[in-house]
């Protein structure tokens, strides 16, 4: 039997997605009546060598059963008067009917199911329960091996077109992010000139804390480009790093110490519990601090005042490295967890309202352990607070 006709060129899975369908295997061969003799049948095998099996139609054009070559052929072998016997006394009156309308996954698994006697690789398409051609399962393999290609072909297009939409979003945002630094820089140093009264006191001292609004509100949005640039390159993967050896319970006492002012303000005590004996790791140590005062600074700003922050860290059974942040704060459900790891992504809170916040600390912090080889563990319960753990794979620590 012949195989459904396959183009040059392999059509879209859009316009074209009706040839991925068990339409697309349909072979039009002509059916037999179901009055029909065995002779006729083998006649038909006769004149078409490739021909390797006839559906049975009755007479309002549905399938009734389907006459596999190599067993007519067989029966009619032993069989005395084989050709004068009724085409349905040997025809298989249960056969696989597929839909035209199914993909060729969905047909796949039908076969499984189906479980056809080996030899016994053709069915039947109908549509709408109408004969419309016969199917191989090799015609199935072919066709569906095709689509794994096309699809296969679509998606690194996608992906090459995604990656240079990145790029260019990375390119963009660097060239953004120099233009509008180089006013804010002048902004940010007029308005500590102003706030420090550097020339002078102010007549009206309210000018003092304005000019102190408009500091904060600049480095906040130095931050905002910052965190930007840093994530656009690392979801590019052109963020580098710049690896050296680092003094963990330095950095970690520094990252405490920098966040102890702000928590304070909130009635928030920040405790290090890092053991001095900590190995070295090999790491980008302005990288690290910058993930850890995320985590610190995410953990300060949803603690109650009275709530406690601990910084931790220890070796593993495994040799891999664990710095963490813990908080006694309001915790996160899954689904606030997951819009907290997505950027932009903010839990909305009456503790959270009362920072500012960018929505990046997080996923950005995702992306740099991630750059490191190592990954970012989140623990966390609804009112019992979170843990948050950066795991620096064991090849980072030094024995």
């Amino acid at each position: 039997m012949t195989s459904p006709p396959v183009n040059g060129s392999a059509p879209s899975l859009g316009d074209g997605e009706a040839v991925y369908t068990a339409a697309g295997l349909a072979v039009p061969v002509a059916p037999l009546a179901a009055d029909g003799l065995c002779g006729d049948a083998r006649d038909r095998f006769a004149r078409k060598a490739d021909l390797w099996a006839l559906a049975v139609v009755g007479r309002d054009g549905c399938p009734v059963g389907l006459v596999e070559r190599h067993a007519l052929l067989s029966a009619c072998a032993t069989t005395p008067d084989c050709d004068q016997r009724p085409i349905t006394e040997a025809m298989d009156p249960a056969p696989l009917l597929v839909e035209a309308a199914l993909p060729l996954g969905e047909v796949g698994r039908r076969l499984a199911r189906f479980r056809p006697a080996p030899g016994h690789g053709s069915f039947i398409v109908v549509e709408a329960g109408l004969y419309r051609g016969l199917a191989t399962v090799a015609d199935l393999m072919l066709l569906s091996a095709e689509q794994s290609d096309l699809r296969a072909r679509q998606l690194e297009a996608a992906r090459r077109q995604a990656d240079q939409a990145n790029r260019a979003k990375t390119a963009f945002l660097a060239n953004m992010s120099h233009e509008i630094r180089t006013p804010l820089n002048a902004m940010m140093g007029f308005a500590e000139i102003l706030e420090q009264e550097v020339l002078g006191p102010h007549t009206i001292p309210l000018y003092a804390e304005y000019a102190r609004d408009i500091a904060d509100s600049g480095r906040h949005l130095m931050d905002l480009i910052n965190d930007l640039l840093d994530l656009s390159k690392a979801e590019a993967v052109r963020l580098e790093l710049s690896e050296t050896r680092i003094d963990v319970p330095r950095v970690a006492a520094s990252g405490a110490r920098l966040l102890s002012e702000r928590a304070s303000r909130s009635g928030v005590r920040i405790v290090s519990t890092v053991p001095t004996d900590l190995p070295p790791l090999r790491a980008d140590e302005r990288k690290l601090r910058q993930m850890l005062l995320n985590l610190l600074s995410n953990a300060v700003k949803f603690t109650p005042r009275d709530g406690v922050v601990t910084v931790g860290a220890r070796i593993a059974n495994t040799g891999a490295l664990w710095l963490s942040v813990h908080d006694t704060g309001i915790g996160m459900s899954g689904s606030e967890l997951a819009r907290a790891m997505e950027p932009w992504g903010q839990i909305d809170s009456a503790l959270g309202r009362g920072h500012v916040g960018t929505g990046l600390g997080l996923p950005l912090t995702k992306c740099l352990i991630e750059l490191h080889g190592g990954r970012l563990d989140v623990v966390s319960t609804p009112e019992r607070g979170t843990t948050m753990s950066l795991i620096f794979p064991a090849a980072r620590v030094e024995r």
